[in-house]
């Protein structure tokens, strides 16, 4: 079971059609505090009669406008928004951090593997059958293990026309079998939270090292390219945002579900800046640079059990992280970079160099570092790498991690 740091169950909602974004609005009604809500498609006018959208939102994205709507009634939701077709190779993977999952996907093919997914597993999964025609009568619950289906299970849309009042009949109870199921999940889940133990300090791992930067992304969001990160088998993923760009709540919200992704692919994860935010969602780490708190101060704060890392561009700036009690150390950057202000200037392969050869502190090579340049890199010791543009600003992120890490198997 997935915990949520205040103890709520977190529902995920596959297709925010009539059945989808009706279950959202009345589980949202009731009290339900975090979604994560999956569809590709579009609001269109002909939906306006059984689904949650409104007229001067058609040709929107349906899970944006329904994050939209949802929180015209609780702002404080914790909603994760993910603008993607499903289909059996990203089922689990946008669902992995999820406690309860909601079928109500149109295509009948998607609607078998999403159950099929989660067939036989700990996970409930609430689904929609026979919900078309205006015959109310035939509409039931049915249960086989951790799968509820709700409606009539015979009615199909290709000869019955949707009945609004049905398509809602049916998403009340499937709801309400969503609450029946959280009310006996909370109790417990409450009970892991409060026992759970100290997280165990991890390592900076070799190999490729992630930065998250959403407006270098082609459009992505975080979450989403995360997961693609993951999906290419990225070794440590660091989420870097700044203030002026981004709220605190959404940065809180987006670690939040990054954490819980990072955690189930057994991913380290680490914060840039915010330790707060680091200490909030449980992150692996926080990074710090030279203008931010200082080592020996950050570690009174978080404690021996979570890495602390911090950039450095030159042989002082290493030693004193050292001396502070840094468990890792940046380098760079190594070329010349536009990913990041206020950049210090090149350093080159020559301080990298240096680092390798005096220090034994882990350390990930940083700056300006692409495909091309890769193996000069790590042919001065790099064993860590971090490529910013050159991964999240890939058409194919998980297919570009990993021809990174041929290049990085064939060089070292």
């Amino acid at each position: 079971m997935n915990l949520q740091q205040d103890g709520q169950i977190k529902v995920g909602i596959a297709g925010a059609g009539g059945i989808g974004s009706s279950v959202a609005h009345l589980l949202v009604r009731s009290g339900v505090r975090h979604l994560t809500l999956v569809d590709f498609d579009r609001v269109e006018a002909s939906n306006l009669n059984r689904q949650f959208y409104f007229h001067d939102q058609i040709g929107m994205d349906k899970t944006v406008m329904l994050s939209r709507n949802l929180k015209q009634i609780n702002p404080q939701l914790i909603i994760e928004e993910v603008c993607e077709r499903l289909d059996v190779h990203n089922i689990k993977v946008c669902f992995s951090h999820c406690d309860i999952i909601v079928e109500g996907v149109d295509d009948k093919k998607i609607k078998k593997k999403v159950v099929e997914a989660f067939a036989g597993t700990s996970i409930p999964v609430i689904c929609a059958s026979g919900i078309a025609g205006k015959d109310l009568t035939g509409i039931g619950i049915k249960s086989m293990g951790n799968i509820t289906i709700v409606g009539d299970l015979i009615s199909d849309e290709v000869d019955n026309p949707l009945f609004p009042p049905k398509v809602h009949m049916v998403a009340a109870l499937m709801a309400a079998e969503i609450l029946k199921l959280m009310g006996s999940m909370k109790d417990m889940k409450m009970k892991s939270i409060e026992s759970i133990k100290p997280l165990k300090k991890k390592a900076l791992p070799q190999g490729i090292y992630g930065i998250l930067a959403e407006k270098f992304s082609m459009g992505r969001d975080n979450v989403t390219v995360a997961r693609l990160m993951i999906e290419g088998g990225i070794d440590v993923i660091q989420y870097r945002e700044k203030r002026h760009e981004k709220s605190m709540q959404k940065m809180y919200e987006e670690c939040l579900a990054i954490r819980e992704i990072t955690r189930e692919a057994g991913v380290p994860f680490i914060v840039n800046d915010f330790a707060d935010l680091a200490l909030m969602v449980k992150a692996d780490g926080v990074h710090v640079g030279q203008d931010d708190l200082p080592v020996t101060a950050l570690r009174d704060l978080v404690g021996e059990q979570m890495m602390i890392g911090c950039s450095t561009n030159c042989p002082a700036h290493a030693e004193k992280a050292i001396k502070d009690g840094a468990d890792y150390i940046g380098v760079g950057p190594i070329f010349a970079t536009q990913t990041k202000e206020d950049v210090s200037d090149v350093v080159g392969l020559s301080y990298l160099n240096h680092v390798a050869t005096r220090h034994t502190i882990p350390f990930a090579a940083i700056g300006g570092i692409k495909k091309d340049n890769l193996a000069d890199v790590l042919g001065q010791g790099a064993r860590c790498v971090c490529l910013v543009t050159e991964i999240v600003g890939a058409s194919d992120i998980p297919g570009t991690i990993r021809e990174i890490k041929t290049i990085f198997k064939n060089s070292i």
